[in-house]
């Protein structure tokens, strides 16, 4: 990697670095002031209860297995991610080698799509949300929770389309195929608006949103580790030849 690569690399990771700084701290600014539960508060919209305020049939076994596949999913995701960083990090592949933690990587991610479709396929037979194969689709198009909703629909088709990316790797060429696979981060930060905005429990004090806080939290410190290359890196690649020369 040339000189003015490097340059340009550094000029860019702060861009990137503020942007997904101020998007967790609005989220984080809405935890501060989100309000708490009340026994007044209207029901959460799609909730068993908002089913049984309109007379409308809810079934809690599709329920538990929804919350159960999203759980998993998000699990599986935050892995991801992080084994993904992983893989870019040279000094973890002295004790396992590369071809192993990149089909790890792609395991993880193929199983978190698989869990995230489980999820939203369960909506289908819920009749409370309103959500039929075009709904489940296209973001933002009707049913309840419509822009939380949203952000989880094309949060996931985003990540679908970032792993198809992977049969077009060569034809694309690295480089450039490395550029769209890092619309990961986006996804990720889109999956985690609809986790954190459809349901009132992220937002309170309980076991899953300190383990949504920490996945989130998790994922934003390997984000920044990425595009904060050290030093010593950046040195190795403006002057490829020096390290040896130096021996």
């Amino acid at each position: 990697m040339t000189t003015t690569a490097v340059v340009r690399r550094r000029r860019i990771a702060p861009a990137l670095a503020g942007l997904f700084g101020v998007l967790f701290a609005l989220l984080a600014a809405s935890v501060l002031f989100a309000f708490p539960a009340t026994a007044a508060a209207p029901p959460v919209p799609g909730s068993p209860l908002d089913a049984y305020g309109k007379n409308i049939p809810y079934d809690t076994g599709v329920h538990q297995i929804a919350r159960l596949a999203a759980i998993i999913a998000y699990v599986l995701m935050v892995a991801t991610v992080v084994l993904g960083v992983v893989l870019r990090l040279r000094f973890m592949q002295r004790t396992v080698n590369r071809a192993t933690f990149y089909g790890t990587h792609m395991t993880l991610a193929l199983s978190a799509l698989i869990f995230g479709s489980v999820h939203g396929l369960t909506f289908l037979y819920q009749p409370i949300w309103q959500m039929g194969v075009h709904e489940l689709t296209l973001p933002f198009v009707g049913g309840v929770q419509r822009i939380p909703v949203g952000f989880g629909i094309l949060g996931t088709e985003l990540a679908i389309a970032v792993a198809c990316s992977v049969w077009l790797q060569r034809r694309l060429g690295y480089h450039r195929w490395l550029r769209f696979h890092q619309l990961a981060y986006v996804a990720f930060a889109l999956i985690w608006l609809h986790i954190f905005l459809v349901h009132p429990e992220p937002r309170h004090e309980n076991l899953v949103a300190i383990g949504i806080a920490v996945g989130a939290g998790t994922c934003l410190l390997t984000f920044l580790i990425r595009i904060f290359p050290s030093r010593s890196r950046l040195r190795q690649r403006a002057f490829p030849g020096e390290s040896g020369a130096s021996r």
